[in-house]
C-alpha cells in the first residue's frame, strides 16, 4: 500500500497498481481459497487506502482527475469481487430454476474469465 508521506499522485499510482494486483489475485484464486491467500485483509486495506486518498484529494484544487483515477481503481477491484460472488452464488444454488418458465439454467460459466479478458489500461 502507498505510504502516506508520498504525494497524492504517487499514492494514486500505487493504488492503481495495487488494484490490478488485487483484481488479478481475486480472479485467479479458487473461490474456496480466497481467505487462505489473505485476500479479505488485502481488500480491506485497499478500501481504506482508496477512501483516505479520496478524502485527501477531494480537498485539492485539481481534484477531478485524481478522484476519477481512484474511482476507476476501486471499480476494477469491485468488478472482480462481483464476478467472484456471482460464481460462488451460482455454485450454491444448483437446480434452482433460473427462468420464470421453470427450466434450469445450464451449468454456469466461470464469469471471472470474461472479466480478465476485458482488462482496462490505466493512464
Amino acid at each position: 500500500m502507498p505510504r502516506t508521506s508520498d504525494p497524492p499522485t504517487t499514492r494514486i499510482a500505487a493504488l492503481e497498481r495495487d488494484a490490478e494486483t488485487l483484481r488479478r489475485a481475486l480472479l485467479t484464486t479458487p473461490v474456496f481459497a480466497l481467505d487462505d491467500h489473505g485476500l479479505h485483509a488485502r481488500f480491506e486495506d485497499f478500501g481504506r487506502t482508496a477512501l483516505a486518498l479520496f478524502r485527501e484529494t477531494a480537498r485539492l484544487a485539481a481534484a477531478e482527475e485524481a478522484i476519477q483515477r481512484i474511482e476507476a481503481a476501486y471499480h476494477r477491484v469491485h468488478e472482480a469481487l462481483q464476478a467472484v460472488a456471482t460464481l460462488a452464488l451460482s455454485d450454491m444454488e444448483p437446480g434452482f430454476p433460473a427462468h420464470g418458465n421453470g427450466t434450469a439454467e445450464p451449468p454456469p460459466q466461470d464469469v471471472r474469465q470474461s472479466v480478465i479478458r476485458r482488462g482496462t489500461q490505466f493512464s
